[in-house]
């Protein structure tokens, strides 16, 4: 059986890159992506039959075998970004920030997943006083974005404490580069 690993949000800048890594390692990918930011154009130079993609709201997801079921590995990278535009519709920001998370979460318990990777956000730190960031630094989120991704990150590691999920979360300072 090939080994099944699942991005949310592998359509997207981050996403595709852990897409395009994982293919090349010999894993079948389960892309979850509701194609709001994320792109067919970041996937067209992978073999299509290496992975699939579902289109989903991770934050009405039932529970779907077809995603899910035998996978490993699932990377978290789905989430509602930028800073100024949640000042202005902070709900959609916690919605699919946190409730989605949950959604995401709740899958991975059920399916037994081995481990589940979340994309945190270094805007929980707000506007340091040193540099460089030490993971360590106070929190501080000053917008609903960072907020809602400082939430998100909670939830992940409340279901490593509770439900035995192996769990990583990363604080992605400045993504940048190629797509």
């Amino acid at each position: 059986m090939k080994k099944i690993a699942v991005v949310t949000g592998g359509c997207g800048f981050i996403g595709s890159h852990m897409v395009e890594y994982l293919i090349s390692k010999n894993y079948f990918i389960h892309i979850i992506d509701d194609m709001s930011v994320g792109t067919l154009k970041n996937l067209k130079h992978l073999n299509s039959k290496c992975f699939k993609i579902f289109k989903r709201d991770i934050v009405s997801m039932n529970f779907e075998p077809s995603i899910f079921k035998n996978a490993k590995y699932v990377f978290h990278f789905a989430g509602k970004g930028d800073i100024v535009p949640s000042i202005n519709v902070p709900e959609k920001y916690i919605n699919v920030n946190v409730n989605g998370t949950l959604s995401i979460l709740k899958n991975s318990v059920k399916y037994k997943i081995k481990k589940f990777i979340y994309a945190a956000s270094s805007s929980c730190y707000g506007i340091p006083n040193k540099y460089p960031t030490n993971e360590n630094a106070e929190i501080s989120p000053q917008y609903p974005y960072a907020l809602s991704k400082y939430m998100g990150e909670q939830l992940v590691l409340h279901w490593a404490r509770v439900y035995k999920l192996k769990c990583n979360s990363i604080r992605i300072f400045n993504a940048y580069g190629l797509r």
